[in-house]
């Protein structure tokens, strides 16, 4: 077997490696705190105004933080317009 002994490139993918789960990591915490942090903007704005508006805020679903698998990933297939699996 022939072994590469090039190895000038190997610290430059490790560190774009990194970066990706880095920026990846870093949009699933963006998207999971958009909606609190939007609502904190606008009760600010509201409260430099002076009016007493009350933002609605949206509960966390706790679904999207469940573990998932393709255990029934066929489930309901065909089944949309009246159809059935057969």
């Amino acid at each position: 077997m022939k072994l590469i002994k090039n190895k000038r490139g190997q610290g430059l993918i490790e560190y774009l490696i990194l970066v990706a789960f880095m920026a990846i990591a870093c949009i699933g915490v963006v998207r999971a705190i958009n909606h609190t942090v939007n609502s904190k903007f606008q009760e600010v704005d509201y409260a430099l105004r002076g009016t007493r508006k009350t933002v609605e805020k949206e509960e966390i679903d706790s679904n999207l933080s469940r573990k998932r698998d393709l255990s029934n990933f066929m489930n309901g297939v065909g089944k949309t317009n009246g159809q059935t699996n057969n």
